[in-house]
């Protein structure tokens, strides 16, 4: 019998810019869950730091890790054994609550219990937004495989830019920040009614089987190429973890540019994500370990340069080519990650991945805030992270030379042989 969880997979479903309909459905409703997001977090650390002290908004920050970093393997392992599906209607719940909480008692210490619970629900969101599609790369023997990734994408990135867009205009209105948390609650219980609705399973009951009878901790059997890639990119996460939840804040405060016209600027990035989303994933395939290199020397640049310029059209212009440069860098991370990985093992392949990530970030975090209150500077803490992101491509590019590409059954087969 046919069920939304039980599905008749059909490899030969006629697609559209390479994805099945179900896939365009979920891409949709992943684009909802994004609204749930994007609508109050690009300004989240400009609200709270008038809420509560730098050390604060570092344990805050630090407790929202904890959260993500617990449901992100827990989401990858749940997923390959009760499906997609399921897994996300389950994310919905806490994210909900957190979001209608934290409006009602943005107050401290109950602030980073609120905000953990929202990323622990958002967690399980991001890696059904790469399992899903890794089902069809599987299908499909690994080809174009970082289209795959990146097209899936594409409604959450228009989101994401037209999200911040929306809010900017109802600050400007004069509607309180925080109710911007309200809008996102409201975009989760729809988010959650629209994926019951006409969200399929995309992973074959047969495969869940196949999870649920083998060992549930897989670490061996990702295989050295997931180790090798791993190795070669925690130094760009710490990267991240030193400097970006303080983004806003160095926006704001450091280029002197309002909330409005940040929000507008974050807009264009992602639109700029959402347009090159098909031709970026599909240039990016062709020359997968270059574009991983390339996009983190171009990421790093472009953090340095948070540190050193200043303007709004400066702005403006390093915003729009980090969008550029994320479509080649999703794109390239996320195909690398699944390539030679079993079936039944890249649900679980992605959230350990996105744990380690999550990891090291979490631990730069505190770090950050250390250095922002120390130095009262945030531009020296974008350059420090600048150099820490310039300083990985180097162990990345060693990394590149010893990760293989090729057939993807091949490869599987390879590696559980190596395995066993």
């Amino acid at each position: 019998m046919v069920t939304p969880d039980h599905p008749v997979i059909k490899p030969a479903a006629r697609r559209i810019g390479g994805l099945t309909g179900n896939l365009w459905r979920l891409a949709l409703v992943i684009g909802v869950a994004q609204f749930s997001m994007s609508v109050w977090t690009w300004q989240f650390g400009i609200y709270i730091e008038t809420l509560i002290e730098p050390w604060q908004m570092g344990l805050t920050f630090t407790a929202s890790s904890i959260a993500g970093l617990v449901g992100v393997p827990l989401s990858g392992y749940v997923s390959d054994f009760i499906g997609r599906r399921k897994t996300l209607l389950i994310a919905y719940i806490p994210m909900a609550i957190g979001l209608f909480f934290l409006f009602s008692f943005p107050v401290w210490p109950f602030l980073p219990i609120f905000y953990g619970l929202i990323q622990f629900g958002w967690s399980f969101v991001v890696i059904m937004a790469r399992a899903a599609p890794a089902d069809q790369i599987s299908q499909d023997k690994g080809k174009d495989a970082g289209r795959t990734f990146t097209t899936v994408l594409l409604p959450a990135f228009a989101i994401d830019g037209l999200s911040p867009l929306l809010a900017s205009f109802l600050l400007v209105s004069g509607v309180p920040q925080r109710n911007l948390l309200i809008l996102g609650g409201i975009g989760t219980i729809i988010a959650f009614i629209v994926s019951a609705l006409f969200v399929r399973e995309t992973l074959d009951q047969s495969i869940q089987e196949k999870a649920r009878s083998g060992s549930i901790i897989t670490l061996r059997g990702l295989g050295n190429d997931f180790w090798i890639l791993a190795v070669g990119l925690v130094g760009l996460y710490m990267s991240f973890g030193l400097a970006f939840p303080y983004l806003g804040n160095l926006v704001v405060s450091e280029w002197s540019v309002s909330t409005s016209d940040w929000g507008i600027i974050w807009c264009l990035s992602s639109l700029t994500i959402a347009a090159l989303s098909y031709f970026g994933g599909k240039l990016a395939d062709k020359k997968l370990k270059t574009s991983m290199v390339l996009s983190v020397l171009s990421l790093s640049l472009i953090i340095l340069g948070h540190g050193f310029l200043s303007g709004i059209y400066t702005l403006l212009f390093i915003n729009v080519i980090w969008g550029v440069v994320i479509v080649f860098w999703v794109a390239s991370e996320r195909a690398l990650i699944v390539q030679g990985v079993g079936e039944e093992k890249k649900g679980r392949a992605l959230s350990t991945f996105q744990a380690l990530m999550s990891t090291a970030q979490m631990l730069m975090m505190n770090v950050g805030a250390a250095i922002w209150t120390f130095f009262g500077s945030l531009r020296f803490l974008f350059i420090i992270a600048g150099i820490v992101a310039l300083v990985s491509t180097i162990p990345l590019s060693l990394a590149m030379r010893y990760i293989t590409i090729g057939d993807e059954s091949t490869r599987c087969i390879s590696n559980q042989e190596s395995v066993e």
